[in-house]
């Protein structure tokens, strides 16, 4: 279907992409007058709205070439507002997503296409870059000491060499969820592994393009926030206080802490889910074992508080995230 617009050609070579990779036809249908005049201008004149089959959903296809300068939890929120005026998954088409704000769109589980690279459709389950990989990938989570010695070894110590008996030793956990963890991150291509009967770690990537190519994979640290009006002992600062320690942004009044499950059922301190003077964050593997401070690392933190909706804060993680010596 040959679409009659100012982006005629940009739109055509995008459906062509889209039916060549999914192997169906793609079909484009103005959006009614009516649903248009329920739209904010602003929304109307940033996005070329369509209508559209796709895998058998009905969807919205928004057509723009640039994003205003939004960031990706402004985005996030702007398709919301398109979804719940249509009623159906609105999926961003584009050619122009700088490639630090990837990572951050798929962390905000944003729908998105750009045009003979790349695929992330959540609404959909896919997720492709050369091929497609519609089903149970997109919602597979990486191990959290995976995770952890991805970052140990971009911000602590290099674990090039090291076997499974070691890393056991670094991490606290057992040699089988070692094992589990390097070959997920070994399957994922974001490692390798060397020897016969005895298995090495070897690294493939430079630490700046090992947190680039991992980013994608990645998740937030955070397992469950509870409160209390004790204060728990030897916990890193984490959340806003601890960007705060990295960056220029404003403390917040609440002191908050971050610890694994066990620490706090050890400390015995009583906890609520909704008060108390301290906010504890419970996270999925130890923070002691990726800082020497009394702050958890930029990493976690940043993973931690990549989908916060404060602007201010997705600015200070940007400078965050520019100001580490890779």
């Amino acid at each position: 279907m040959m679409i009659m617009c100012k982006n005629n050609d940009y739109i055509n070579k995008a459906i062509v992409y889209i039916s060549s990779i999914l192997h169906e036809k793609v079909s484009l249908s103005p959006v009614e007058k009516q649903l248009i005049n329920s739209i904010p201008v602003a929304f109307s004149q940033r996005f070329v709205l369509y209508r559209s089959v796709l895998l058998e959903h009905d969807v919205i296809f928004a057509f723009a070439d640039d994003n205003d300068g939004l960031t990706p939890a402004q985005m996030k929120r702007t398709l919301n507002l398109l979804e719940n005026k249509c009623g159906c998954p609105v999926i961003w088409i584009t050619d122009n997503i700088v490639s630090y704000n990837v990572g951050r769109l798929i962390a905000q589980r944003v729908n998105f296409i750009i045009p003979q690279k790349q695929m992330f459709i959540p609404s959909l389950l896919i997720d492709l870059k050369k091929e497609k990989t519609i089903g149970t990938d997109i919602t597979e989570v990486i191990p959290s000491i995976a995770q952890c010695i991805i970052l140990y070894h971009i911000e602590m110590g290099s674990v090039e060499g090291k076997q499974a008996e070691e890393l056991s030793d670094i991490f606290h956990v057992s040699y089988a969820t070692i094992n589990r963890a390097l070959r997920w991150l070994h399957d994922k291509k974001l490692i390798q592994l060397e020897g016969v009967k005895t298995k090495r770690v070897r690294m493939i990537h430079t630490k700046k393009d090992l947190w680039k190519i991992a980013l994608p994979l990645l998740v937030s640290p955070l397992e469950k926030t509870v409160f209390s009006d004790i204060k728990p002992d030897n916990g890193l600062e984490c959340g806003i206080n601890a960007l705060s320690e990295y960056t220029m942004i404003n403390r917040e009044d609440r002191d908050m802490y971050a610890f694994t499950k066990m620490d706090i059922r050890n400390s015995e301190i009583k906890t609520d889910n909704k008060y108390g003077t301290y906010r504890i964050e419970i996270w999925r593997y130890d923070p002691k074992l990726l800082t020497h401070s009394e702050v958890v690392d930029k990493l976690s933190l940043y993973l931690s508080l990549v989908n916060h909706e404060d602007e201010r804060v997705q600015i200070e993680l940007d400078k965050l995230i520019a100001d580490i010596q890779w």
